[in-house]
């Protein structure tokens, strides 16, 4: 009876058409390995026979439930060994080498059209970097290498028994290294550490014999966390290895769009420390970065410290710069976003159901976030994607200002692009003191760094200013796609170690 209620949910998975809710997808995540590693080839064997009848019945009635039942379950029995041998395959090695592997499959969702990329399009190999380099370095240690060596001659070798296949599979089959990092030390220090460690493996899969061109290479460092970065004690999962196994080149650039900007990687935030207004920094050597600054305690603003000399002193709270009325970011209930709908990435099953995870951070808890390009094993050159120069409509460079407390707050240009709803060119904040006073005060101007997560129709749009002496520390806008308006917005500032909030929701400036 176990047995058969588990096939029966994750027949539920992949017939969610058929009834079965998102938040029973979500449920499966992480029994679906299991059952793929015991059961793949039964299991997809049964929904490859059950969807095509179903799709032989609607064509052709009862003659084409018997034919279409007979083509998907060869379709369903053939995928099904492919992904039971492959999960196998890992789970074994994760034994052998003591490591931490997750998988995720990527189907094409059926609602995307996209020709030249089969249904089951790769599948996410997740390796938690636990001892696979050595501190601060690219150099896989002993037992790195060691596993990653097992890993590339898996991946030498064809999902599929049929020879022709089999060539045709190895001809177009794409695998992606993406490193990354937590979020202590140097952001574009990671970066770089994580892209380098990215490659190293891509030269290991190399030496299994795999083509350079087959192969293309990473560096998300700390943009992409799936644990807390100010809890030490599980940072450590950010820092992990990523081999994704797609089917072909197209499938390769929709698994890029799919992870740039993508809002499930907003559920935390890339800052290593507590609340400003509690802690202080000093500096220590992370396991996997540059100089990592880490909290300690101090005592909060208003209340009582020892001086040098001994004497008792009394703290009082600083003022900050341009005073925005704002209220402790502390006690900010921050849900912005929150009502975003994610955009569909062509993807579906649970690449879908983990998508709807919504934002969980304000920007006063995150920094700019830099993933690198993706690179060609052969040539280090990025990937081909065809971007264009077609911009939202609306947000072709306009200038979006609004006061704040009596003071203009101005926000230019916002560029974003049609495509991936990409930053084309990044703003520049300015402000002006007292401006419902003397319209003529001279402003403010600080450089800043934006990054966008795009909705099906809506888009959060996170600035951050460059200078840490700024009178704005950074800002979270929510665009409208089909209109060039702000729905919420909300605007962060310091005052000596505290952070405060304000409401924020800029209008485009007339032509």
């Amino acid at each position: 009876m176990q047995k058969t209620f588990r096939l029966t949910a994750l027949s539920c998975a992949f017939l969610m058409v058929a009834g079965c809710s998102s938040q029973q997808v979500q449920g499966l995540k992480d029994s679906v390995h299991t059952i793929g590693k015991d059961y793949g080839m039964p299991v997809l064997c049964g929904v490859g026979i059950i969807a095509g009848g179903a799709a032989g019945y609607a064509l052709k009635g009862k003659d084409g439930a018997l034919i279409g039942a007979a083509a998907g379950g060869a379709i369903g029995c053939a995928l099904g060994y492919v992904w039971q041998s492959r999960l196998q395959e890992l789970d074994r090695i994760a034994k052998e080498e003591n490591l931490k592997i997750t998988t995720e499959q990527l189907t094409v969702a059926s609602s995307a059209v996209v020709t030249a990329v089969p249904k089951e399009a790769g599948l996410v190999t997740q390796i938690e970097d636990s001892g696979m380099f050595a501190t601060d370095s690219d150099q896989l240690t002993e037992n790195g290498q060691r596993a990653v060596s097992k890993l590339a001659q898996m991946y030498s070798k064809p999902s599929t028994t049929d020879q022709q296949a089999a060539a045709k599979q190895l001809q177009e089959r794409r695998l992606l290294v993406v490193g990354h990092s937590d979020a202590t030390g140097n952001a574009e220090y990671n970066q770089k550490l994580s892209e380098r460690r990215a490659r190293t493996v891509g030269k290991v899969l190399m030496q299994a014999g795999i083509p350079a061109t087959a192969i293309y290479y990473q560096g998300a460092g700390s943009s992409r966390p799936i644990a807390d970065n100010s809890d030490p004690f599980v940072r450590g999962q950010n820092r992990r290895v990523e081999i994704v196994e797609l089917a072909n080149e197209q499938a390769l650039v929709m698994r890029a769009q799919a992870e740039a900007g993508n809002t499930k990687y907003l559920q935390y935030g890339t800052s290593p420390t507590v609340k400003p207004s509690t802690a202080t920094t000093q500096t220590v050597k992370s396991s996997g970065s540059a100089s990592a600054p880490v909290a300690t305690q101090k005592p909060a603003s208003g209340t009582a410290v020892a001086s040098t000399s001994s004497a008792a002193k009394l703290v009082t709270k600083a003022k900050p710069a341009v005073d925005f009325a704002g209220k402790p970011a502390d006690a900010y209930n921050w849900s912005m976003a929150h009502n975003i709908k994610p955009k569909s990435s062509g993807f579906e099953l649970i690449s879908s159901a983990r998508a709807s995870e919504m934002p969980m951070a304000s920007c006063e808890a995150d920094m700019p976030r830099n993933a690198g390009e993706v690179l060609s094993m052969a040539d280090d050159e990025p990937l081909q994607r065809h971007a264009t120069k077609d911009y939202l409509p609306g947000y072709n460079n306009r200038v979006w200002a609004n006061t704040v407390n009596g003071h203009l707050v101005t926000v230019s240009p916002v560029s974003i692009l049609r495509e991936n709803a990409q930053v084309d060119r990044q703003p520049i904040l300015q402000v002006v003191k007292d401006y419902d006073q003397n319209s003529k005060n001279k402003a403010q101007t600080f450089k800043a760094v934006a990054n966008t997560y795009e909705g099906e129709s809506q888009l959060l749009y996170r600035v951050f200013a460059s200078d840490a002496k700024a009178s704005v520390s950074c800002m979270d806008l929510v665009f409208s796609k089909g209109n060039a308006k702000v729905t919420e917005g909300a605007l962060f500032y310091a005052a000596g170690s505290d952070a405060y909030v304000a409401p924020y929701v800029p209008i485009p400036a007339t032509k």
